[in-house]
């Protein structure tokens, strides 16, 4: 049975403050970069909690808060705006409470007591040509409807990204019960941390609960999945990464990009939970990609690696995936000049990078990708062009980053 949420709060713990980090790490860039569209941004916390745990440690709201302050109060706009509500169901006068201190020139924050599927569409409902951001952090699956995910993409919004939690393993073990497919030998799936729901649903081999997994999933295509671990295709784990991959590839048909970031605490475990990224423009997933690279790094050295460099942190041919599975140097340059292949024409850096990890997820951090690219410049293969091209002094830029006034292109070489 499913825990009950009451203690849910008492104590931040390590996985908390990794997706925290994740978020709060995201949102300062975002918000400053949204902000220069000039249109409004519309932030909504749709699982927001209290606001902070008994421990005094900040939850999301207070961290998305301080972004918002700390964006608002540098902006060189005088008419930026930025829109905060915090969804919750149980905890909303806590919540109020918990937040009052940001209730400041920058405007006050909305609370919704409610459900965020009940909410939501109300709540979005005005918002056109608004920049829109959610944060769906559930307490359970039970909640990620795909066919509000769907309704989204058609509310004409000026931008939208989403970052999702989604709890895999807890999916693919209900899709086990649905199914009548025994799980219990299996140490990918056992001794499961419980989902914690605010409205506990028993799944178990009934038409409802099959229902309700094909309409978190958007499809039926864990069945397939579900079938192949009975036969012994696959495994727990392969499972899991099947089910995540399929489960993202759905989320394309809608949105242009989509990135996830599994969050272990220690190397070879099963992940906690998959943190998701969905958005339609590419400096957004180029933005989180960047981030979640990032908080990569940290989450192995700093939690998975107690602090210490391991071979692959030192080894330039080698690189540790987010899947914590290692690649060389060589496998990595060889998708990136197939995926070269797949452009036609010039395209700019951001969009070829936002593409390459879209495609292939995050394999290595961009700096070795900047080298691989450079060696095909020099090898004839492709033609980096910069703009401005000189520096004050006639010498050839070399920046790898594009922003205002600062803009690179690569060209495919030869036939």
């Amino acid at each position: 049975m499913p825990k009950d949420n009451k203690d849910f709060f008492k104590t931040k713990n390590r996985w908390s403050e990794i997706k925290d980090q994740l978020l709060g790490c995201y949102l300062t860039p975002y918000f400053q970069k949204v902000l220069m569209t000039g249109k409004p941004l519309f932030y909504v916390d749709c699982f927001a909690g209290k606001g902070k745990f008994d421990d005094g440690n900040p939850g999301s709201p207070i961290i998305a808060l301080q972004a918002r302050d700390n964006c608002l109060n540098r902006t060189m706009r005088q008419k930026g705006r930025i829109e905060t509500c915090f969804i919750d169901l149980n905890y909303a006068h806590e919540l109020v409470t918990n937040i009052a201190d940001y209730n400041n020139n920058y405007g006050q924050p909305k609370v919704v007591s409610g459900k965020y599927e009940e909410q939501i569409e109300q709540l979005l409902s005005d918002k056109r040509g608004n920049n829109v951001f959610l944060y769906i952090d559930p307490y359970g699956i039970k909640a990620l409807d795909s066919t509000l995910f769907d309704k989204f993409k058609t509310y004409g919004f000026y931008s939208f990204e989403m970052l999702i939690n989604f709890n895999s393993f807890g999916f693919f073990r209900d899709a086990c019960r649905v199914m009548r497919i025994d799980y219990e030998n299996d140490e990918a799936l056992r001794d499961l941390d419980d989902l914690v729901e605010y409205e506990p649903t028993p799944v178990s081999a009934s038409k409802q609960s099959e229902d309700l997994l094909i309409n978190i999933a958007g499809g039926d295509y864990w069945k397939a999945i579900v079938r192949d671990y009975q036969v012994g295709k696959i495994n727990g784990y392969q499972a899991e990464k099947r089910l995540s991959t399929e489960y993202k590839q759905r989320l394309r048909k809608r949105y242009a990009y989509v990135l996830d970031m599994p969050i272990r605490l220690k190397a070879g475990q099963r992940p906690k939970y998959r943190m998701i990224h969905v958005c339609d423009h590419e400096d957004g997933c180029f933005l989180m990609a960047q981030n979640m690279q990032k908080r990569k790094d940290d989450l192995f050295i700093n939690v998975q690696q107690g602090g210490q460099l391991s071979l692959m942190d030192i080894d330039p041919t080698v690189s540790s995936t987010v899947e914590n599975e290692l690649m060389s140097a060589s496998e990595i340059q060889t998708k990136l000049k197939k995926h070269l292949l797949s452009f036609r024409s010039d395209v700019g850096l951001t969009k070829f990078l936002a593409t390459f990890v879209n495609d292939y997820g995050l394999l290595c951090d961009f700096n070795m990708i900047h080298n691989m690219l450079d060696e095909m410049k020099r090898t004839g293969i492709i033609d980096i062009i910069r703009d401005p091209a000189l520096t004050q002094y006639g010498k050839p830029r070399t920046f790898w980053e594009e922003k205002k006034g600062q803009t690179i292109t690569i060209r495919r070489l030869g036939s």
